[in-house]
């Protein structure tokens, strides 16, 4: 049964011979009455702070949760980057060992071809001097026949010229130009 302020103010009891004080019964229902009706704004304040830290509770509750799907997406997210980022570095580091690779290859081919150079331009150098000292020691041959060849020339001007004092000069024409 619920009994609001009014039903205590407006009780009445009946009366006997005996009875109770009539006024010490309807103070004391005067008395009850408000403390009754204090109770019930005590317990309508409470009932409302009730429903609103329940509303703040639920808010805070779906912002929890709300906390929560952010964070594990974060997390996610966070674990996709560092993969993807884990792949782009072992990418890279693929790509310079494969360049590294390369540029070794290219280079120890090119060590090569210089090397083959440095050896056909000692070749050719060798050979140069080869033909250049056997120009040379040609030409020395060439300047000691010419020597002997002046030596045997001028033996022989002078055996002719020995036969020409024997020949008339009457009769000969001949110049000779040197």
């Amino acid at each position: 049964m619920k009994i609001s302020p009014i039903d205590i103010y407006n009780r009445e009891f009946g009366k006997s011979t005996f009875g109770y004080n009539v006024k010490q019964v309807d103070e004391f229902i005067e008395e009850v009455g408000m403390a009754y009706e204090r109770l019930l704004k005590e317990l309508n304040l409470l009932q409302d702070e009730n429903e609103k830290l329940r509303e703040k509770v639920a808010a805070q509750e779906e912002m929890e949760d709300k906390l929560q799907r952010i964070l594990l997406t974060v997390q996610e997210t966070a674990r996709e980057i560092t993969e993807q980022a884990h792949k782009e570095a072992d990418l890279i580091i693929k790509k310079a060992e494969l360049k590294a690779e390369r540029l070794e290859r290219e280079a120890k081919i090119k060590l090569q071809e210089e090397y083959k150079s440095l050896q056909s331009l000692k070749e050719t150098r060798e050979l140069f001097k080869i033909r250049l000292k056997t120009m040379l020691e040609g030409y020395l041959e060439l300047i000691n026949n010419t020597e002997e060849l002046d030596e045997d020339i001028e033996k022989d001007v002078a055996v002719k010229a020995l036969d020409l004092e024997d020949v008339d000069d009457d009769n000969l024409d001949i110049t000779l130009d040197f």
